[in-house]
């Protein structure tokens, strides 16, 4: 989630946001985790969905962790949706640790926008 900081340029017209099963509060702390590593603020909101509503809704939740400690962990995923609200990619990684690079993701950006 740090690296995300960099993958808009300045004045972009595009909106970033992560979702996580975390409490608001837990996901404030995070935020000021990351933003200790001395690179920035998180610049993009993390929304909270502690019932895994949405993360459901898209099929996400890893059920791995059914009954563990961390419960709940939905898999990786980045989702490009444009303009009329149109999913036009997604990623989803099978292991928690790994996530979609900032790479991965602005290629499918640009490819989004030059469709226009």
């Amino acid at each position: 989630m740090a690296e995300l900081r960099t993958l808009l340029g300045a004045n972009e017209n595009v909106k970033l946001f992560a979702l996580s099963i975390d409490p608001v509060e837990r996901n404030r702390e995070l935020a000021a985790r990351i933003a200790k590593d001395g690179n920035g603020e998180v610049n993009y909101p993390i929304l909270s969905d502690p019932g895994h509503k949405t993360i459901d809704a898209y099929g996400l939740f890893d059920t791995d962790y059914l009954g563990q400690e961390f419960e709940g962990i939905p898999h990786p995923t980045v989702i490009v949706i444009d303009a009329e609200r149109k999913v036009q990619w997604i990623k989803v990684e099978p292991n928690y640790r790994k996530r979609p690079s900032n790479a991965e993701i602005r290629a499918e950006i640009d490819k989004m926008r030059s469709k226009k």
